[in-house]
């Protein structure tokens, strides 16, 4: 939970940026950003409960306008729960579209592979079970200018997730750096 507020407190502070910094916005060639934060799980397999855990991003693509970025996008959240690392997240191909010229603010799309890992250590043996599926990605963001290339990102994903007919949601906060 301290993660999930840290993760909040920072994107806070960073939306109060200059809105001169702000209107800087400029997105051409390769780009690359990754982020950390947190988030929540909540499964048909759950009965209804929600578990927190972990969250991170990696994204990478190209720039065919100011406005359109198209790349590949890694989602995953992580815990541990007794005793067991379980992981969730999606592959996929996205869109990430501003659709103000001069704002950093920026909604996004994507569909791919879903995956869940569990895994367990007893003694000197790890046992994997790992199942895949169908997933979506849904989200926001907003890049605030801190040097010629390189802006602070505050995210909100969602990611949908069908496995063996389950579906699965997962609401995921991050906080990251993307070079464009």
């Amino acid at each position: 939970m301290r993660l999930v507020w840290l993760v909040a407190g920072a994107a806070a502070l960073a939306l109060a940026a200059p809105a001169e910094a702000q209107r800087e916005v400029k997105h051409q060639g390769f780009w690359i950003g990754f982020g950390l934060g947190g988030g929540w799980n909540t499964s048909d397999g759950l009965d209804g409960e929600t578990l927190g855990g972990g969250a991170i991003y990696l994204r990478m693509g190209a720039t065919p306008s100011d406005r359109l970025l198209v790349g590949g996008e890694i989602n995953g959240w992580f815990r541990d729960q007794n005793g067991t690392a379980i992981g969730r997240g999606n592959v996929t191909l996205s869109l990430l579209f501003y659709p103000s010229r001069s704002g950093g603010l920026f909604v996004k799309g994507g569909a791919g592979l879903a995956q869940v890992q569990a895994s367990q250590r007893i003694g000197n043996v790890t046992t994997t079970i790992t199942d895949e599926g169908f997933g979506t990605t849904l989200g926001a963001g907003f890049d605030i200018r801190l040097g010629r290339n390189l802006y602070l990102t505050p995210n909100v994903d969602f990611l949908f997730q069908t496995i063996d007919d389950a579906n699965n949601t997962l609401t995921l906060l991050s906080l990251g750096l993307t070079w464009h």
